[in-house]
């Protein structure tokens, strides 16, 4: 996905209580926050402590499972992470994601014409930071563990399947990822079983019983008509070229396949802020493939195929052209239908077509969650924040603007 360099960071910033970019800000109230402590690396009490799960942000989310954000620096192993990341189902913490070093978050957004330089002129340095900080990591993980770790191979497509350590570090388990020139993170499990594969245990679960009822239940009906996705994660890209990837792993994450958007740009190929050369298509298919699911991709979007994959509970990803004017339109217009629920976006008509991205515009990615046929509205939500969780538009937009349309079939 392509982005413009002078609005990238003011768009992102716009939802700062959830984007990722923020992270690098202390949130409001952040300087009460604390240290963040290295006991939450051994023992699973502390993520039971309120004080230490109620500090991670946004505090309240609509769907059952949400990634929260630790919102101040951290500081461990002497080193200050990217992020610190919960990922909570019903407000109780499965994992904790320590996110030391990726290519995406240390560069931002770099537009392709600058791809081969930016990589020229920093491929010593970040391969040499990307050693230190790996290093650094693993030694620390080795201390609190006492002993050194023991392989384990995630996932069973070539692409995403991916080498990690395993350490036990009290009654934990930790999870080092390690991928040249990317990526370095640790991810610490209740258990070790959830550790050693991509799938959580609810899915596990969901794969010996009816997938196709199981599914279908999540698409819920609404007294306004919405047929909604309501359970879609949001993973925010921030200021990174990660559109594409964010967005498959927020539909793949829904359907228990919980591989991070990291991850994704990792196994792509979106090296050093850019998606010049990368292969986020093929990425696609094979999460598809990886959770039992055939791909189908179109050059066009069809509604009426978007709904049946709603209907089913399987999400719908669509690449699309974009404008920051249009998109203020849809993020104004989700403001007024929470004032006036009678309220409706404009015709599709030719004075409304002349406003929408033509061929020249940014590319973007969106996870559609829903529909509603009385309104004659599509809705689709953002890699961005919670702010912008289905967003509406008229299906003659979509279906105007789409480039690419990615659906699941079992």
């Amino acid at each position: 996905m392509t982005w413009p360099a002078t609005v990238s960071r003011r768009r992102w910033m716009r939802g700062a209580a959830a984007s990722f970019a923020a992270l690098h800000t202390p949130w409001s109230g952040a300087q009460n926050a604390g240290p963040f402590p290295e006991a939450a690396l051994l023992d699973s009490a502390m993520w039971d402590a309120a004080d230490f799960r109620e500090t991670f942000r946004p505090a309240l989310s609509p769907t059952r499972v949400v990634h929260k954000f630790w919102p101040a620096t951290v500081r461990l192993f002497g080193l200050e992470p990217h992020a610190v990341i919960a990922r909570c189902r019903d407000e109780t913490i499965e994992c904790l994601t320590l996110l030391f070093l990726d290519a995406g978050t240390h560069f931002g957004y770099v537009p392709q014409s600058e791809a081969r330089r930016t990589e020229a002129e920093n491929s010593e340095a970040f391969r040499a930071l990307h050693t230190r900080v790996a290093d650094t990591v693993k030694a620390g993980i080795e201390r609190l563990a006492g002993a050194p770790g023991t392989a384990a191979t995630l996932g069973q497509e070539p692409m995403l399947s991916q080498s990690v350590t395993l350490y036990r570090t009290g009654n934990l388990t930790a999870r080092l990822h390690r991928i040249d020139e990317q990526l370095v993170k640790l991810v610490l499990f209740r258990d070790e079983p959830a550790a050693r594969q991509w799938f959580d245990s609810a899915e596990r679960e969901r794969r010996d019983s009816d997938r196709q009822a199981t599914y279908a239940r999540a698409a819920t009906r609404h007294p306004n008509g919405d047929v909604l996705l309501d359970d879609i994660p949001i993973l925010p890209q921030g200021d990174r070229a990660y559109c594409g990837v964010s967005a498959l792993a927020m539909a793949m994450q829904s359907l228990g396949l919980w591989i991070d958007t990291e991850d994704y740009a990792a196994a792509a190929g979106i090296r050093y802020g850019s998606t010049q050369g990368s292969h986020i298509r093929e990425t696609y298919e094979a999460a598809a493939a990886e959770a039992g699911f055939r791909l189908a991709r179109a050059t066009a979007y069809d509604h009426e195929k978007t709904i049946a994959s709603l209907d089913a509970g399987l999400p719908v990803v669509v690449w699309r052209r974009w404008t920051q004017e249009r998109d203020f339109l849809h993020t104004a217009f989700l403001k007024k239908l929470a004032r006036d629920p009678e309220a409706r976006l404009p015709e599709a008509d030719a004075a409304d077509r002349a406003d929408w991205p033509g061929r020249q515009a940014y590319n973007h990615a969106s996870v559609i969650t829903g529909y509603n046929t009385e309104r004659q509205e599509v809705l689709f939500t953002e890699s961005w924040s919670e702010s912008l969780r289905h967003r509406r538009m008229r299906p003659e937009e979509m279906a105007g603007t789409a480039y690419y349309t990615f659906s699941l079939r079992l």
